[in-house]
């Protein structure tokens, strides 16, 4: 018997050892749908990457709002980063070289302290990365949120999630309409927010603090989800966060759905299909060849950002200006709003003349009339090109049109919502990002859209500027470096 005793516990004793071995280098979290094992970093860091939030948006799933979860058997690898969501082709900004991108792309990763406690008297609050790209393309490239734990002294949990994009996640057509399949890129973004306050709980977090950061065209989401459904969501569609931080809000003109049919019709047109059931049947390839984006009608040019949200009349009742001054929107949570000093100049064209900044703007905004364009250009024609201590390499109209552009497409966006919501009550605050980098200056981009990436996520976690990937002024040693220990204080 004594014999007995003593195996049993030197049994018991390695049971626990074995654990804890398995909780140094395999962590491990069982979400009911799925176990995931995930990676111990030595900085102390427990890391789940590529897990699944919702069934795969694939075959009859395509063009649908995101589906139930499936059930996964076993021991789930979650240590690489789940492919991205398909872009559209041709676009002014492409994926780089070697990313993984595919139609099965509705991943979810989580970063947070090894040592954390599960309770919700101790847990931490959590911060989701909702990424930009215009709505066509997704340019988070997988940011690393393990920069962000330490810079918190493990006191946070962050949280980044892919959502479909081009048409895949923003087609609309009468078909999609009747079948309530409109903004299911949107419909994704609140998936994946659900997901963390059912599961997050598991990873440390609470889910009754849940910040979300981002930047672009998740801005522009934050802004959207502000509004939807009017402040007033159905139980079965409401989701839980705290509060906004949204630097370089990008918000694309909402339209009708009739206004935006023309896309659903050349995608049936290159496909040769006659409907949405053919549609799901393709391949992905079939679909993806076909997957560029189209002018609006009456003009010669594609737009940079070609699909985006629409009016569907439950989630967006009406255009955001609309629901801003109807009050239709939720006047809880307070919110950080902000642009960069130079937004447009990573998207305006070369311009030497007044039609040219015409040109590209028509292209952009079909709605503008000339009246619309005669003020504005006399209005901005006045304005200074740059500021003070800065040269500049460009045109004056090409600065113009950059002002112009960066105004109506992000800082005019964020101000008017600020002045909106604020009327309400709801506290807002605005930034502007005037970071100068001597490499972004030289070329004359000065502070563009996005510049502030590098800082928020530190420059050893995220890609290099989208404008210049020479800018690096943030790493270790440069000049704007000092700035990410302020960015990060946020």
């Amino acid at each position: 018997m004594k014999l007995y005793n003593t195996l049993l516990a030197w049994q018991s004793c390695l049971t626990m050892a074995l654990a804890a071995c398995n909780d140094t280098q395999n962590p491990r979290v069982d979400l009911g749908y799925a176990t995931y094992e995930g990676t111990a970093l030595s900085n102390g860091v427990n890391q789940f990457l590529g897990m699944r939030f919702a069934a795969p948006p694939v075959g009859q799933n395509r063009f649908r709002l995101p589906q139930e979860v499936i059930q996964e058997h076993g021991i789930v690898s979650a240590r690489s980063h789940g492919s991205l969501c398909l872009p559209v082709d041709r676009l002014a900004f492409t994926p780089p070289p070697g990313q993984d991108i595919s139609e099965d792309c509705l991943f979810i990763d989580v970063y947070h302290p090894a040592h954390v406690n599960s309770t919700p008297a101790q847990s931490l609050p959590v911060m989701v990365w909702i990424s930009g790209g215009g709505f066509v393309q997704l340019l988070n490239e997988n940011y690393n949120g393990t920069g962000l734990v330490e810079a918190s002294n493990n006191g946070v949990v962050i949280v980044s999630f892919n959502y479909r994009v081009g048409p895949y996640g923003f087609l609309a057509s009468e078909e999609l309409q009747k079948e309530g399949s409109l903004n299911i890129g949107l419909h994704d973004q609140r998936a994946a927010i659900k997901w963390v306050e059912q599961h997050i709980r598991k990873f440390g977090g609470d889910l009754n603090n849940v910040t979300l950061f981002v930047t672009s065209a998740g801005s522009g989401s934050v802004l959207l989800h502000t509004l939807a459904y009017g402040g007033r969501p159905p139980e079965n569609d409401n989701v839980k966060w705290r509060a906004g931080i949204a630097p370089a809000v990008w918000l694309p003109s909402v339209h009708k759905v009739e206004e935006i049919q023309y896309q659903y019709d050349h995608l049936l047109n290159a496909t040769n299909c006659n409907d949405l059931a053919c549609l799901r049947s393709l391949d992905s390839d079939t679909i993806q060849r076909a997957n560029r984006g189209f002018p609006f009608p009456g003009q010669a040019n594609v737009p940079l950002f070609p699909y985006g949200p629409v009016i569907d009349g439950h989630l967006l009742t009406g255009t955001p200006s609309e629901m801003l001054r109807n009050g239709s929107f939720a006047k809880h949570r307070p919110l950080i709003l902000g642009s960069s000093s130079t937004e447009g100049t990573i998207f305006a064209t070369p311009a030497n003349t007044t039609q040219d900044v015409n040109d590209f703007l028509k292209t952009q905004f079909p709605d503008l009339t000339e009246d619309d364009l005669a003020l504005a250009n006399a209005q901005y024609s006045s304005m200074p090109r740059t500021f003070p201590g800065v040269n500049v390499t460009q045109s004056p109209k090409f600065y113009q049109l950059s002002q112009m552009f960066g105004d109506m497409a992000f800082s005019c966006v964020a101000s008017g919502f600020a002045a909106g919501l604020s009327r309400a009550g709801v506290d807002v605050y605005l930034l502007r990002d005037h970071v100068l980098d001597p490499v972004e200056v030289a070329v004359g981009f000065i502070v563009p859209h996005t510049w502030e990436l590098q800082a928020v996520w530190g420059p050893e976690y995220a890609p290099q500027s989208v404008a210049v990937p020479d800018a690096n002024s943030y790493d270790v040693g440069g000049v704007n470096h000092g700035m990410v220990g302020v960015v990060q204080a946020y």
